[in-house]
């Protein structure tokens, strides 16, 4: 939910005399560039009048709030008021020391984030607001700043005269002559003014005596002492000036080492070197030219060491220039600075990997320093090893970093994370490459720990891919040997032979198979050509016939099939045909019909059994019992629903090798291909659940490329998917278009109140969500009006611009003689068009859902054989699988829906092996209506169409484009 209006943070600091310090107010205001007065604390009540949900802020907005609530005095009294009862007041609780450096702690800990992101994200800030609340009075600049202290004695006959100024940017002041808030002590956060700066190095209690005056006098006889106790702590980080000094100059280096340095803003360690003159590292992205301390080797008198750059740093970075780095701003170092670097890391990757080369060119590369952690730079090696038992892979790998041997199963924790920093048994880490990622990624995933080793199974062999450590004998499957049998009464075409040897060395090698071709490239030959292949292997067995007690009879049979082939049930009678015309030799059933449980018998001793999917979830429980040497799935999509009947079913059916064939194997989202995965091969994708977060959402929430490859790699040996302009070089020409219609002026004033009223409906102002029901038939009702009025009122009296532009086309190519498929998804749109070939006497064929499958034979077998009739009325839904019908030159859809490949399906119907004609494919689209936003959404999801399968899938998008749909 957005906000009810735009808005922005502020803060206010102001001193707080209970706790002796600066702390935090947050404040909400109008998002303006001007702002004027703040009046609302961001309290849960205003935050809430705003419209603002404290869960949806970014992380740094909700982090700065949750620290202004955690210095409020109430909070701080409430937290440390726990062991001391008789406390009234915090300043009872800073009586007790322990409690009171509790507290002090508390403050610095959270006040240090609080002034890094004012300054990180800018957040408007104030000092010391007044009672009118006016904040332009008080506000403060923001702008990132630091002051650099200096140091300077002067050494006289008396002692010492010492004094501290600051330095912003080229500025250098005197504090006593400049308005000065100290806000922290260390880290050092100071207010010089009214700019917000930080006091690099130093902490700021040093500043307090400069405050009010210039300098401080050190008598002689002190001088010793205080320099000793005071000026070790900082004059290796400080510029000191001195005169009176004896000064020994160091101008050489004496080793340039080289370490990250984090970019925020660009996520990505970036490189700085750093070169030591024997005593004091220069920071090579800082302008600072010299450096000087004073030493207290010898008593009483102390000398200056005076640091000095030269020139020959300018060797070291055009070294770093030369292994390809460039040099980004602040004289930092990177292979890139132009956008945020999707791996942070990889300017540190090259150091390691560099590290020999580097030290060769004279560069000091030690354990790299991530503020906390430290990297080593050390090389790395790998040993693995692989067995194979039973359907598993029993793989170890070591890897050696130092002195430590690593078993890979400590860091696969990371891998799945995408965590790079390994911690190692000494507290330092390791990076682990970037590559690893990729490489081990799928393993990491997919195998399962025991002992230490690894255990993945045979059917995710590509999950090894690119693992050269490990025996790479991967390719599990082989491609078989095959010579089409005088037994196939038909010539196999190149890409079906190939498909056959596909599928026998899936068979050979114990692995399902989903031949995934387009439709009308031969399927059932491939598949039937496969299972004659299959029991050719098989061989014979010999059967005693006993006539009487004296005369025997022996014959040789081929041992039986026994496949299980399951088919829409349309598609039964269909199948039986072609295995009697192309493999005549198998014995076959039909297992339909009510009397087919007499005939269960038979099963054992036969080769083919046809039956549909809704009888094997009825019989399931007779099914079940029998060991079949084949399960084929003809339509396989029809297991897309892991929760149906029919998937549980056929998964109890006991079976030694599985073809799934499909020629949209996902239709409409990766679910369908996980069904049809745990079918061919069961767990090759693991449980659903560990699909669903490991492959669904980061491919279909989160368009994670890396995660589409790799399910692609998983799945690639067991889908064979070839279109028809792949393979088929003789295949008509298929063009298509969109025929945009005019509705009816009385249709289209009837379909604008409609819609308004199902915006008003849907697209709630509450923030609620109406059920996928109440939408599904909202749309619905959209679509009809888009058609025809009277799909909505039978009595009404209003034309529809898309009836009479439709008839019109048809009357043309009636005239013409062309053969025509007109697709509609209402049974009832239909009606119109063959009530008006009545009326106008014009012959033609239909198949709806309550066309009887003998009939839908009889129906596709005139209008193939005979001139007349020309039209063919299809519905989507009954006509999406099985029917070949080749004479059709033109393919019509009446209405679009959301599913592309239910429209596929209908073109395929036509534009199939066989077909002569050139194929034209018109969509009619009622112009301004939701249909023309389907026809969008479609689009749009085919540009993103680089699927698993080469084609795309469609999401559930209805809910996410209910605005885009209902919207003018």
């Amino acid at each position: 939910m957005k906000p009810a209006k735009p808005f922005q943070f502020c803060f206010d600091i102001s001193f707080e005399k209970n706790l002796n310090a600066y702390t935090p107010t947050a404040y909400v205001v109008e998002n303006t560039s001007d702002i004027k007065y703040l009046d609302k604390k961001a309290s849960k009540g205003v935050l809430e009048s705003f419209g603002i949900d404290f869960e949806n802020l970014d992380p740094n907005s909700k982090k700065i709030l949750t620290i202004c609530e955690s210095l409020k005095p109430e909070f701080i009294f409430k937290k440390f008021s726990a062991k001391v009862k008789s406390a009234k007041t915090i300043a009872d609780l800073q009586k007790d020391s322990k409690i009171d450096f509790a507290i002090r702690q508390h403050l610095k800990l959270n006040l240090t984030p609080f002034y890094s992101l004012i300054v990180q994200e800018q957040f408007p800030l104030s000092l010391n607001l007044g009672p009118e609340k006016d904040f332009y009075r008080s506000r403060v600049s923001i702008d990132p700043l630091d002051f650099e202290p200096q140091i300077h004695f002067d050494k006289h006959s008396e002692g010492i005269t010492y004094t501290l100024s600051l330095k912003e940017n080229e500025t250098t002041f005197l504090p006593m002559d400049h308005k000065v808030d100290i806000l922290l002590d260390e880290p050092g956060w100071l207010i010089v003014n009214k700019k917000l700066g930080q006091l690099k190095e130093l902490n700021s209690k040093k500043l307090t005596p400069f405050l009010k005056k210039k300098s401080i006098e050190i008598p002689s006889k002190l001088v010793d002492d205080y320099f000793k106790n005071f000026i070790p702590e900082i004059a290796k980080k400080i510029d000191i000036e001195a005169n009176g000094f004896e000064i020994e100059l160091r101008d050489q280096i004496v080793s340039c080492t080289i370490q990250p340095v984090f970019d925020f803003f660009k996520n990505c360690y970036y490189l700085n070197l750093y070169f030591d003159y024997n005593g004091y590292s220069f920071d090579g992205s800082k302008t600072k030219k010299t450096h000087s301390f004073v030493d207290f080797s010898v008593a009483n008198e102390p000398r200056i060491i005076q640091f000095k750059r030269n020139s020959d740093e300018n060797l070291y970075t055009e070294k770093l220039q030369e292994i390809g780095l460039i040099k980004i701003k602040n004289e930092l170092f990177g292979l890139n600075s132009e956008a945020e670097s999707s791996d942070p890391y990889i300017n540190i990757q090259l150091i390691i990997d560099n590290k020999e080369k580097l030290e060769s060119l004279g560069f000091t590369i030690q354990n790299l320093k991530l503020e906390s952690k430290e990297i080593i730079t050390g090389n790395h090696t790998i040993s693995a090893s692989k067995e194979t038992t039973g359907d598993w892979f029993d793989i170890k790998i070591i890897i050696t970093i130092g002195s430590y041997k690593i078993n890979f199963s400590e860091i696969i924790p990371n891998i799945k994370s995408k965590e790079r920093l390994f911690p190692l048994p000494d507290g330092n880490y390791f990076l682990i490459p970037l590559e690893w990622f990729s490489k081990y990624g799928s393993l990491a995933k997919l195998a399962k720990t025991e002992n230490g080793a690894l255990l993945l199974r045979k059917s995710n062999f590509t999950a090894l891919d690119g693992i050269s450590e490990i025996d790479n004998d991967l390719d599990q499957i082989h491609q078989a040997e095959f010579t089409a049998s005088d037994l196939i009464k038909a010539t196999l075409r190149p890409y079906q032979v190939d498909g056959v040897k596909w599928l026998l060395g899936h068979f050979n090698s114990n692995m399902g198979a989903c031949l995934a071709d387009d439709m009308g490239l031969g399927k059932t030959l491939q598949t039937l050509s496969v299972l004659v292949s299959v029991q050719e292997q098989l061989g014979f067995t010999t059967k005693t016939t006993n006539f009487d007690l004296f005369a025997n009879e022996t014959t040789i049979e081929r041992e039986p099939l026994k496949a299980l082939i399951v088919l829409p049930s349309s598609l039964v009678f269909n199948w039986f045909n072609e295995a009697g015309k192309f493999t005549p030799h198998f014995s076959k059933m039909q297992y339909v019909g009510n009397d087919r449980k007499s005939l269960a018998g038979r099963i054992n001793s036969t080769d083919l059994i046809f039956t549909s999917y809704s009888i094997i979830h009825r019989d399931i429980s007779i099914l079940e019992k029998y060991d079949f040497r084949y399960l084929i799935l003809d339509e396989s999509q029809y297991i897309k629903n892991k929760n149906s009947k029919i998937f549980k079913a056929i998964n109890k059916i006991s079976t030694g090798h599985k073809i799934a064939l499909s020629g949209t194997p996902i239709e409409n989202s990766l679910d369908d291909l996980w069904s049809q995965m745990q079918f061919i091969n069961p767990d090759i994708l693991g449980s659903y659940n560990f699909f669903v977060d490991n492959f669904k959402n980061p491919i279909e929430k989160k368009q994670n490329e890396e995660v589409l490859a790799e399910l692609k790699n998983l799945v690639q040996p067991y889908i064979l998917r070839r279109t028809k302009e792949q393979v088929l070089k003789d295949l008509p020409e298929l063009t298509e278009q969109i025929y945009y219609c005019d509705m009816d002026p009385e249709q289209e004033k009837l379909y604008e109140q409609e819609k308004s009223k199902a915006r008003n409906f849907l697209l709630k102002t509450d923030g609620s969500s109406p059920d996928k029901i109440s939408i599904i038939n909202t749309l619905m009702k959209l679509r009809q009006l888009s058609n025809h009025p009277k799909m909505v009122d039978q009595e009404s009296e209003i034309d529809s611009g898309k009836y009479i532009a439709v008839t019109n086309y048809l009357e043309s190519l009636v005239k013409e003689k062309h053969k025509v498929i007109i697709f509609s998804s209402f049974v009832t749109n239909l009606g119109f068009y063959t009530d008006w070939c009545k009326e106008n006497k014009i012959e033609y064929c239909e198949i709806t859902g309550e066309t009887p499958a003998a009939k839908r034979e009889q129906q596709v077998k005139l209008f193939q054989e005979k001139e007349n009739p020309l039209l063919f009325f299809i519905s989507l839904k009954a006509g999406g699988v099985g029917l070949n019908i080749t004479k059709a030159s033109y393919v019509l859809f009446l209405d679009p829906w959301w599913n592309p490949f239910a429209e596929k399906q209908g073109v395929g119907r036509a534009h199939r092996i066989g077909q002569l004609n050139k194929v034209n494919v018109v969509r009619f689209i009622s112009k301004n209506t939701v249909e023309e936003k389907i026809i969008k959404l479609q689009e749009n999801k085919k540009l993103l169409s680089d699927s698993l399968l080469e084609e795309s899938y469609i999401n559930d998008e209805i809910e996410a484009n209910l605005a885009y749909i209902l919207n003018s």
